[in-house]
């Protein structure tokens, strides 16, 4: 092998040892378990991302920070839904990373997973962003604000690292927990939106409507006279009584099309939009009903929390 050739391999393999030591400051080790130790990211100074399946403790979470500093932390919330677990510590010796752009993620580019262990401190796999899209459904119920599948050796330890891309930028949380054949990364908007929530609410809020609901095609005659057209949405089958969709005046029999904004073509699209910072709002929902488009005003209500 030339020595050009020699120099230039040096040279890449120089750049990731630098790569992993400037984001390691990012991360910590996580005792999730008695016998178990994951990585988590680090958001702020005192909120941590972990991957809520590798967490089974409820009460105090052991937290160690790369310097070897170790504090405990508390569970400030979980969202199974996108395999996210929030803790709260009283401040931690690690350095929350930029987050890289999403609108500059692509499939090919390269992106480093970034953990630590208790016994040999930094853990590190690399490999490249398998697919990039759009907001995607899990099989949980939730949903990640850009789909980011990674082509990576993910290892046990490495549950909750910092995926990080070449510039050192955080892509986001690796997870095994969401796909079956791959890992996934839980982008930094996702880790935001819910690290958020859980600050602001102490909890993760779902919208209720009060309906029965069931999948239905729309045929062209009706698709042409709305404002965004659709194949499909979803009717209503039935409305609770002293509901938020009752007291909106909404129908056994109207076709719900759009909500918030939002199209609506089947259920999962529906409980999508009922998600967050909807609760308590009131906003438009967009119907067929008779055959005509119709809008009308709903305040949604929180799922599991009584009405006074």
């Amino acid at each position: 092998m030339s020595s050009s050739v020699l120099n230039d391999l040096s040279g890449v393999s120089q750049a990731l040892v630098e790569l992993i030591q400037q984001t390691a400051g990012g991360v910590v080790a996580v005792k999730a378990a008695p016998y178990r130790v994951v990585s988590g990211v680090v958001l702020k100074d005192n909120l941590i991302a972990v991957a809520d399946h590798t967490l089974r403790r409820e009460d105090k979470v052991p937290v160690q920070a790369s310097t070897g500093d170790e504090i405990a932390a508390t569970i400030l919330g979980r969202d199974p839904s996108v395999d996210l677990a929030i803790l709260k510590t009283d401040g931690v010796a690690a350095s929350p990373l930029a987050a890289a752009d999403p609108a500059a993620l692509k499939p090919g580019m390269l992106a480093a997973v970034v953990g630590l262990t208790v016994d040999v401190g930094v853990s590190t796999s690399l490999g490249i962003l398998g697919a990039v899209g759009g907001s995607r459904r899990t099989w949980r119920g939730g949903t990640l604000d850009h789909f980011l599948r990674l082509d990576v050796n993910l290892y046990p330890s490495q549950s909750g690292a910092a995926v990080v891309s070449a510039e050192g930028q955080l892509i986001g949380m690796a997870t095994g927990g969401l796909l079956r054949h791959s890992a996934v990364a839980v982008p930094v908007a996702t880790l935001q939106r819910v690290a958020g929530e859980l600050v602001t609410e102490g909890r993760i809020r779902h919208g209720y409507l009060g309906v029965g609901l069931q999948p239905v095609a729309i045929p062209q005659s009706l698709a042409s006279k709305l404002v965004k057209p659709t194949e499909s949405a979803i009717i209503l089958l039935s409305v609770e009584p002293d509901s938020p969709a009752e007291r909106a005046g909404l129908q056994v029999g109207d076709i719900l099309v759009g909500l918030a904004g939002k199209t609506v073509s089947d259920v999962e699209d529906l409980q999508s939009a009922l998600r967050g910072d909807i609760v308590g709002r009131t906003v438009p929902a967009s119907l067929i009903r008779g055959g005509e488009p119709l809008e009308i005003q709903i305040t949604v209500a929180e799922r599991g929390k009584r009405e006074k």
